[in-house]
């Protein structure tokens, strides 16, 4: 990885020293390499370019807004799994017809949530048949609404 090197004994992040960083700031601290996510994104993207498929960082392993705002400028969506990760997403600017919301278990506030924001974009709908047979009256409209009534008994 060209951006987090040793020089010597010393860890670089890019051009800054590790040691340095932390005898500033004290410990423990999180660094990150913008430029070698952007470089692993792209790559991983360049691999699959033929079929261009949605890549989608999971907001779980690091909900950084600067690193979702940093892949979603280069066209990643996000992998989210609750209300909270959601509306880190859309603060981190990611469109939600990029956000791909899975999971189990969603709360009722979590649907909500989820609807508002069908309301405006739409999102990916791969854990909706998740629903169907919920019997509360939100899980129900909100299906009624977003993907017709013939899908809903």
């Amino acid at each position: 990885m060209p951006n987090i090197k040793y020089v010597g004994k010393n860890l670089f992040i890019e051009k800054l020293s590790v040691a340095n960083i932390a005898k500033k700031g004290g410990t423990p601290f999180y660094i990150y390499s913008e430029n070698q996510i952007k470089e692993n994104y792209i790559k991983f993207v360049n691999t699959f370019k033929k079929i261009k498929p949605l890549v989608c960082f999971a907001a779980k392993s690091n909900s950084n807004l600067s690193i979702l705002r940093s892949l979603g400028k280069l066209g990643a969506g996000t992998d989210v799994v609750s209300g909270g990760e959601l509306l880190k997403a859309l603060r981190a600017g990611i469109k939600a017809n990029k956000i791909v919301f899975s999971g189990v278990g969603k709360t009722e506030e979590e649907l909500i949530i989820l609807y508002r924001c069908l309301t405006g974009e739409d999102i990916e709908w791969h854990f909706v048949m998740l629903y169907v047979y919920k019997t509360d009256k939100m899980s129900s409209y909100m299906l009624t609404n977003t993907i017709g009534t013939d899908l809903v008994q």
